[in-house]
């Protein structure tokens, strides 16, 4: 049975960064080769625990692909607008989440 963190409210579920409600949820499978094939690693978020981290991959001009880590080490994929998703980093650190690494090429 597929499951989804997306929660009832629309956001990506508890404890992630709200402004990233605009992100679609996708499946492992897919989410996953498009980051071995076509991403790029921009830069990597972390909660303010340390244990849950936020990936940003450029996988085409003008889309971002999110990998989400749990504490346990599931995965879990999303996609937006890069336009979306630059708008709503501004607010991380009001959620709690810290930039961890920056990668280069950005």
């Amino acid at each position: 049975m597929a499951t989804s963190n997306t929660s009832q409210s629309g956001g990506l579920g508890v404890g992630l960064p709200a402004a990233l409600d605009r992100a679609e949820s996708h499946s492992w499978e897919y989410g996953h080769t498009c980051v071995a094939l076509e991403g790029q690693p921009r830069e990597t978020w972390t909660d303010e625990t340390g244990r849950q981290s936020l990936t940003v991959f450029d996988v085409t001009e003008h889309t971002v692909v999110l990998r989400v880590r749990t504490p346990v080490g599931r995965e879990s994929f999303y996609g937006m607008a890069d336009q979306d998703y630059e708008a709503a980093r501004e607010s991380f650190a009001d959620d709690g989440w810290t930039l961890a690494q920056s990668h280069a090429g950005r």
